[in-house]
């Protein structure tokens, strides 16, 4: 092509062009460039695709590209070949490939319709990742949408904003979603910031205001997975070698949920520290605040779901808020003893006590508060739950509460020098046997808890009597300057010395966890809890991981939960195992669940794979989940085509992702 220019300014005029780079291709009809100014193309295209007709490429009539490695385009079209897919009038980047990515993720939906989302992926110095999008759905409405992340040693920020007005808001009856009024106008508001303010003093502040109670549940069904009930809190912590201190704001910014708030709370936490020069170690919990139960706020009453012969309006009420300033202090001593190198035998003794302003003449039971929590599940409104609540006329109160335990810990291990055993991808190994018990006793305390209003598990205390017998195996081996578990068990059984007021009976748990890790390409994982006095398989898991990432590979996962109230299981000065979460003082009741789950990674060649994801209910006899993806590496493009149906609404997905540069795509996900 013709070359026209002025070496010395360094500025120069083309024609016909073609530029071929390690990654980039482009060309077009005529340029012009400028060392100090900006670069004009005419009639351009930029693909990474490298042939001389390329598979894809993106054209403009008049390409600026800046110093700055920022650019402005005109009548963009992305071509596959040479047929036009997709048009923009203007659109502005950077080329800078680590700086910038594209989204156009057009499809259809039995929950969305057709629906096209078009974005933009840049960054900042100040906001770090960025998402702008614009999502277009024929069922839903317009969409408009903002994700930034930015992280750095002393600063991290998260923004997720998300807003549209739903022409199809999820109702269960005319004008309502269960028991709340249906929103049209649908948003989210989420924002994290942590800053490390001085290297002992953070400050955290996150905030996840919701338009509804859906919102999370229909939009970003991963955050609903992780926590069905986001937090919003301000917090400022300092951290010192020999205390922790803080203020903690907790409000609540969605009336449908249920919140204790925190407004505000002083804390002040010691860890074990040695008492001058003697043996005796000292660690300390203090806690100030004004507290407030909020319970959710419902736009319906139960009658409207309970049958008119079965309804009891004293009983099925909502639960009632209440309020109390709260201080507690909770004091632990305890004495480490080493006989030997092998046994080491820990004495301790805590004392508590905790002021209330407020307390109720009227006594709320463990069964109760259960009731009240299973009343108020927004997910089957047709319960029968009665609801029984606190009252204001038992004035302020002091609770004192003791706590004397023993704890005895000792270690065996042994070398296995000669058995060597490559196929499992280890040589050497040893054994280790750490078996314990805890022997527990806490009288009753001076106040009867079930007058006590309820926040958290500080204010269900009781008497506990019991021993926790434990074994924690593990079979190690070392690769390279690291060490690796190969299987380890973990085991541990209560013996309670009063009868429950769950079960009625005195044998608590026997809690087993299993972790087998024998190879790169293989590993299990099992939980089972068994619950003595009740003499009933409580919680069950099973995983199984098989074969390389690169190769053949799948898991497998099985969930048994049986329908139960599990009894508490409390320790105020030691740390207790709890393989599921459910020995604490806060009860609810536990819903039947027995689940299995399977993915399957079938590579077919070097290009071409296939993957399968399904979860079969065994309650409900159905496949719930079940996905089919193949995944196929063509010239410049991956594309990936899968069919799913998740409890029946079908899903359809088409993906295409750039080789070179994989933020970069076009998407149809469903």
């Amino acid at each position: 092509p013709a070359i026209q220019g002025n070496i010395q300014k360094k500025e120069f005029r083309f024609g016909p062009f073609r530029m071929d780079g390690k990654v980039w291709h482009a060309g077009g009809q005529a340029g012009s460039y400028s060392e100090d100014e900006n670069d004009v193309l005419s009639g351009g295209w930029l693909s990474t695709c490298e042939l001389h007709r390329p598979h894809y490429c993106i054209s403009a009539k008049e390409i600026i590209h800046r110093p700055d490695q920022t650019f402005t385009a005109k009548h963009v079209t992305l071509r596959f070949w040479s047929v036009p897919i997709f048009y923009l009038p203007w659109l502005w980047g950077s080329t800078n490939t680590s700086n910038i990515g594209w989204i156009i993720k057009p499809g259809y939906s039995g929950k969305r319709g057709a629906y096209l989302r078009i974005g933009r992926l840049w960054q900042n110095e100040t906001l770090g990742e960025n998402q702008l999008y614009l999502d277009l759905m024929s069922k839903r409405g317009l969409g408009l949408g903002f994700d930034s992340e930015y992280t750095s040693e002393s600063r991290d920020l998260k923004i997720q904003l998300y807003g549209l007005r739903d022409r199809d808001t999820p109702e269960t009856r005319p004008g309502y979603n269960r028991r709340f009024a249906a929103e049209d106008e649908r948003f989210r508001l989420n924002t994290y910031y942590r800053h490390e303010l001085y290297p002992d003093l953070t400050l955290r502040l996150n905030v996840d205001y919701l338009s509804d109670i859906a919102m999370l549940e229909d939009w970003f069904k991963r955050d609903y997975r992780r926590f069905e009930q986001p937090k919003s809190f301000a917090d400022l912590t300092y951290d010192h070698k020999y205390f922790s201190a803080g203020l903690n704001i907790r409000p609540r910014i969605n009336e449908f949920y249920t919140a204790v708030e925190s407004l505000p709370e002083l804390r002040l936490n010691i860890p074990k520290i040695a008492l001058g020069h003697s043996p005796l170690l000292y660690n300390s919990e203090n806690s100030l605040g004004y507290y407030r139960m909020k319970w959710r706020n419902f736009d319906l009453s139960r009658r409207f779901f309970i049958p008119p012969a079965e309804y009891i309006a004293d009983l099925h009420t909502d639960p009632s808020d209440y309020s109390s300033f709260r201080a507690d202090t909770l004091h632990t001593f305890s004495l480490p003893l080493d006989l030997g190198s092998a046994l080491t035998i820990t004495p301790r003794a805590s004392f508590r006590a905790t002021s209330y302003s407020r307390s109720s003449r009227n006594k709320l039971s463990t069964q109760d508060l259960a009731d009240i929590i299973a009343a108020e599940n927004h997910d089957h409104p047709h319960n029968q739950f009665p609801v029984t609540a606190y009252d204001d006329r038992g004035g302020s109160l002091t609770r004192l509460a003791a706590e004397f335990g023993l704890e005895m810990r000792s270690k065996f291990w042994s070398d296995w020098q000669e058995s060597q055993l490559p196929a499992l991808q280890f040589g050497t190994w040893r054994h280790i046997v750490e078996p314990y018990l805890n022997y527990t006793f806490a009288p009753e305390p001076s106040e009867d808890r079930d007058n006590l209003y309820f926040f958290d598990s500080i204010d269900r205390l009781q008497k506990q009597h019991f021993l926790r017998l434990g074994l924690d195996q593990r079979w190690q081996t070392r690769q390279g300057d690291s060490i690796r578990n190969l299987f380890r068990w973990q085991s541990y059984l209560d013996i309670h010395f009063d009868r429950g007021e769950e079960s009625g009976r005195y044998p608590g748990d026997w809690g087993n966890r299993w972790e087998f890790d024998p190879r790169e390409d293989f590993g299990l994982r099992a939980v089972l809890l068994h619950d003595l006095g009740e003499g009933d398989i409580q919680r069950g898991e099973f995983g199984l991981r098989l074969g390389a990432e690169e190769d053949l590979h799948g898991s497998l996962k099985y969930i048994y939960r049986n329908d139960h109230l599990s009894r508490a299981t409390y320790s105020m000065g030691s740390s207790l195992v709890d393989f599921t979460g459910e020995s604490g003082y806060v009860k609810k009741y536990f819903e039947t669940t027995d689940t299995i789950s399977a993915t399957v990674h079938i590579p077919i060649n070097d290009k071409t794979a296939f993957d399968i994801n399904a979860e079969y209910d065994l309650e409900k006899h159905r496949l719930s989940e079940h996905t089919y993806e193949l995944s196929r590496q063509l010239h410049c493009w991956t594309m990936v085509l899968g069919v799913g149906w998740d409890n029946h609404d079908f899903q359809v997905m088409l993906m295409f992702r750039l080789t070179a540069f994989p933020k970069v795509k076009i998407d149809l996900d469903f």
